[in-house]
């Protein structure tokens, strides 16, 4: 608990103007901008406060130093929200962790949050969520105090006093499953519905996010030649928007496989006119997102891989795609991109295209390669 704060005195018991003591550590008070601030002070000796108040002051004159603000750490987060380009449900969901997992600190002056209160915060979201999870607090804690950096807010970023191991894990430490030909046409064969193989090799023979997916319709198919024109997204909510990004619009080549599955599933369907869903309930409404999880969970049970050491999600068949684009179909990495949905052809490289193959396999290949073209013989 901390003591009582009294004037600082001269060598004459005269009280000088500004500094205060408490707990034997020199204080500055001043007035700035109408609002009375107070800064703890290093001195040790009245003379060093002098100097160091003087330094202080003449700081926040000259906008070296950021005057006291009202805004709180809410406050700051909405301009952080809105100085970038947000879809709306990245917005919402920053909003919910805002409100869910910062609660202790959103009303506070973001000028008043020290890194030994984010440490705390941190600590205790470790002990209650995922690694993953408290990576998203990390997120929007380090944004915020950024932003409130860049605009003069405050002087130095809590976020720069936390310790290496305070500060959360950004990667889950299980790498994303990718799968082969093989081993996906496996797994979508294990699914007990048409709808469910349909749903699976969707994302796992063309790449389409679970968001793409949910909204495709039968109007996007075209059976005939063998196309899927992805032209928008769904919220979990089944609110349709466009795709993630600009590149998110394009058109995927059918792969005889999905479309074995596309045509069964048609024929199953009681709901196949062009601008119905082509994953839907029974009363034509899209399946939920969850849904479509459990459907992957049974499948991989029953395909027997359920055991892999790598994530096999949803969202891994979209890998999976990419990687036999990459390796077995030796596509240009510009049309590989496009296929996938991203502007950057060395980002859908370098997070997406991995090759499945084991490393005996890939060994064979290249030295069969290399026989055929006479390298090395």
């Amino acid at each position: 608990m901390q003591g009582k704060r009294t004037r600082a005195l001269d060598s004459r018991g005269r009280a000088v103007p500004g500094l205060y003591v408490r707990d034997g550590r020199f204080i500055a008070g001043a007035k700035v901008e109408g609002r009375w601030t107070m800064q703890t002070l290093g001195a040790t000796t009245l003379t060093d406060a002098r100097r160091e108040r003087d330094s202080w002051l003449t700081g926040l004159r000259e906008g070296r130093i950021a005057s006291p603000a009202a805004a709180t750490f809410a406050e700051v987060f909405t301009d952080w929200q809105d100085s970038r380009e947000l879809g709306e449900r990245t917005r919402v969901h920053e909003r919910h962790l805002l409100d869910k997992r910062l609660a202790a600190i959103k009303t506070r002056r973001v000028q008043a949050v020290t890194a030994s209160e984010v440490a705390g915060v941190l600590r205790e979201h470790r002990a209650h969520y995922a690694p993953h999870s408290c990576a998203q607090t990390h997120r929007i804690l380090a944004g915020t105090f950024a932003h409130a950096l860049r605009r003069g807010l405050i002087t130095r970023n809590p976020m720069d006093g936390l310790a290496p191991s305070e500060r959360p894990q950004r990667r889950n430490k299980r790498e994303v499953a990718r799968l082969d030909a093989a081993a996906l046409g496996k797994l979508v064969s294990a699914a007990e519905t048409e709808r469910g193989r349909a749903a699976l090799g969707l994302a796992g023979f063309a790449g389409l996010r679970l968001g793409e997916l949910r909204a495709m319709t039968w109007g996007d198919v075209d059976l005939a030649a063998a196309t899927l024109s992805v032209r928008a997204s769904m919220l979990p909510d089944g609110t349709r928007k466009a795709p993630k990004t600009a590149a998110g619009v394009r058109v995927v080549p059918l792969l005889p496989a999905l479309r074995r599955l596309l045509v069964e599933w048609k024929l199953k369907s009681p709901h196949k006119r062009p601008h119905d869903l082509v994953l839907c309930t029974a009363e034509g409404t899209p399946v939920e997102e969850r849904t479509l999880r459990r459907t992957l969970a049974s499948a991989k049970q029953r395909a027997g891989l359920a055991g892999l050491e790598e994530r096999l999600s949803m969202h891994s068949l979209r890998h999976s795609f990419a990687s036999m684009l990459a390796t077995d179909l030796e596509l240009p990495a510009t049309t590989l991109a496009a296929l996938i949905g991203h502007a950057d052809a060395g980002f859908t490289l370098r997070t997406y295209a991995r090759d499945a193959r084991d490393e005996a396999t890939v060994v064979a290949d290249v030295l069969a390669r290399a026989s055929g073209a006479g390298i090395g013989g």
